[in-house]
């Protein structure tokens, strides 16, 4: 799928994007575990630049200080809700930004829809915008978990999914893998919707123990070499 359609496609839902997508158990289901990684690994009160690659409607904005989509539908309703961010209508491949500016660049829902070599183009393009010893954010589905379940995804979205071994291969001349986290193992859609949330906790231990790398989603902390 090529970057225009894929922009094409989020335009064309911009309006009812977090209505459909986050609105609903499933949806502040996988928002809470995201949140409990990037509570973890971004504290908003340090002196540091910070940009959310892929924005969106900006419901993951609120740890940024600057935000990034190509799709300026998406983006608007971001600006509406983060005054306080600077934003740019930008490739994720192509940034623009000056060598340097971020110490911190996170990254969620985007992987997954690039193929292999639009992801090296990305990680060559963060590693340029980043400070020295910057890190990079990001997910992508598990790999593992998808061949287990012998679920192959039909289309562009989300099509992709990487082990960690291929995020290491992918990475290793610019970027070492400080950590890695698991987001929902359980299977939530199948799950009756008044026990989901009370699960939440239960998903999150179960997703960030040994077994990690077989929840539905990863989660990498890179940091720049």
């Amino acid at each position: 799928m090529s970057e225009n359609k894929v922009v094409a496609y989020y335009d064309s839902i911009a309006d009812n994007y977090d209505e459909s997508r986050f609105n609903n158990s499933y949806g502040h289901f996988i928002d809470a575990e995201e949140r409990t990684i990037l509570n973890q690994l971004i504290d908003t009160s340090k002196d540091e630049l910070r940009l959310d690659m892929a924005c969106g409607t900006g419901r993951l904005t609120n740890y940024a200080t600057h935000g990034l989509d190509a799709s300026q539908e998406m983006m608007s309703y971001a600006k509406k809700r983060h005054q306080n961010v600077e934003f740019r209508n930008a490739s994720a491949c192509d940034t623009g930004f000056s060598d340097e500016s971020f110490d911190v660049v996170y990254s969620f829902h985007l992987f997954m829809h690039l193929d292999q070599d639009t992801i090296k183009d990305l990680f060559r393009e963060v590693h340029r915008i980043l400070k020295p010893g910057g890190r990079l954010i990001f997910d992508i589905p598990s790999k593992k978990r998808r061949r287990l379940l012998h679920h192959r995804q039909a289309s562009w979205h989300g099509g992709t999914e990487l082990t960690v071994d291929d995020v290491r291969k992918l990475t290793c001349e610019l970027y070492y893998l400080r950590r890695k986290y698991g987001i929902m193992m359980l299977p939530v859609h199948k799950l009756p919707v008044g026990i989901r949330k009370p699960l939440i906790k239960v998903d999150y231990t179960l997703a960030n123990s040994v077994i990690k790398e077989y929840s539905s989603y990863l989660v990498f902390e890179l940091v720049k070499l």
